[in-house]
């Protein structure tokens, strides 16, 4: 199974490295790996150029930003399995290894994504991580995996497709909207096939100052997105399929192909209920922690003015002791 992995780049020199040894360093499949530089001026070329002869194909020249530079890579891509890697993040050890065992064993499924996210900071620790209970396309459109009301995006990072699922949906990444391409183009793949969640991280999203995903105008173009899909009520058979794919440890080596700490098993759950019952409960927890912090600082409000009026007491106090020290001379 050949892997095709595409890495735009726009002067993250402080970055890029560790994005291109995380790809490089990859084990278990056969890898193309595609560079596409927009001409940086930073010391980008010089990293590239030091693991040129482990790229398959890069470019250093001005393009029409993000987006227009990985469909540029997409087009020279011949890989069974596509992804692309945005320059500041980075792929975990075991990542490709994980994906193709997926893609092997289970025929139906023609994307994955990560259930569980992972976060670094600039300077490459671990920053956070969050669990989601899977990814339907009703959830979907109902604003579940990212919206304004719910921030709970899909890991760009960790999502991996066949180049079936990529010739149905058009070939390339839609450009009728500029900051979030990449949210259209899931809207896409959910339209042919329902997104298999993995249970094992994936990748690390690297949290920095100027990034895309914090723009405004991404949010805006989500919602816009969200309320085209609403109102055009289009529902595909895996509309609520919510399939799992878990390492099963019932499963031992002594299966052909299967892992010492076990292997692989899907679970497509034909509802997404769970989605919303986790949801439900998270709104829930939130609600009780706002309950207590607004108690909490009503506690702290009132102890604050307990302790005024005690302060003040303690004034009239030593005033009228004065007082009567005064008058007995």
């Amino acid at each position: 199974m050949k892997f095709s992995i595409v890495t735009p780049s726009y002067n993250q020199v402080a970055f890029l490295e560790e994005a291109l040894r995380s790809v490089l360093d990859q084990k278990g499949v056969e890898l193309e790996y595609i560079v596409i530089d927009g001409g940086s001026s930073d010391g980008s070329v010089g990293i590239i150029r030091k693991y040129a002869d482990r790229i398959s194909y890069w470019c250093s020249e001005p393009d029409g930003g993000q987006y227009a530079a990985i469909n540029k890579g997409f087009e020279k891509a011949t890989g069974d399995v596509l992804a692309w890697l945005n320059s500041s993040d980075i792929y975990l050890p075991w990542c490709f290894a994980t994906v193709a065992a997926v893609f092997d064993r289970f025929a139906e499924v023609e994307w994955v994504a990560s259930m569980h996210k992972v976060c670094i900071d600039e300077r490459g620790r671990f920053a956070g991580f969050q669990k989601v209970p899977g990814f339907s396309r009703n959830g979907f459109v109902q604003g579940m995996h990212g919206s304004r009301a719910n921030p709970n995006f899909i890991q760009q990072e960790t999502c991996f497709w066949r180049r079936s699922l990529w010739e149905k949906a058009g070939g390339a990444i839609p450009a009728d909207y500029k900051f979030a391409a990449d949210f259209h183009l899931w809207a896409r793949f959910f339209d042919h096939a329902p997104l298999t969640g993995v249970e094992c991280p994936l990748a690390g999203f690297r949290y920095h100052g100027d990034q895309r995903s914090g723009v405004s105008r991404y949010m805006d173009e989500v919602e816009d997105l969200l309320g085209n899909m609403r109102r055009d009520a289009f529902e595909p058979a895996h509309h609520r399929t919510m399939p799992i794919a878990y390492l099963d440890p019932q499963k031992r080596s002594g299966e052909a192909g299967a892992a010492p700490s076990g292997d692989w098993s899907l679970n497509a759950m034909p509802n997404d209920n769970f989605i919303f019952e986790v949801d439900d409960a998270e709104a829930a927890l939130r609600k009780k922690e706002y309950i207590i912090r607004e108690l909490a600082e009503a506690c702290e409000k009132r102890l604050d003015l307990i302790g005024k009026l005690q302060a003040e007491n303690t004034l009239r106090e030593q005033f009228k002791k004065t007082v009567r020290k005064f008058f007995r001379f």
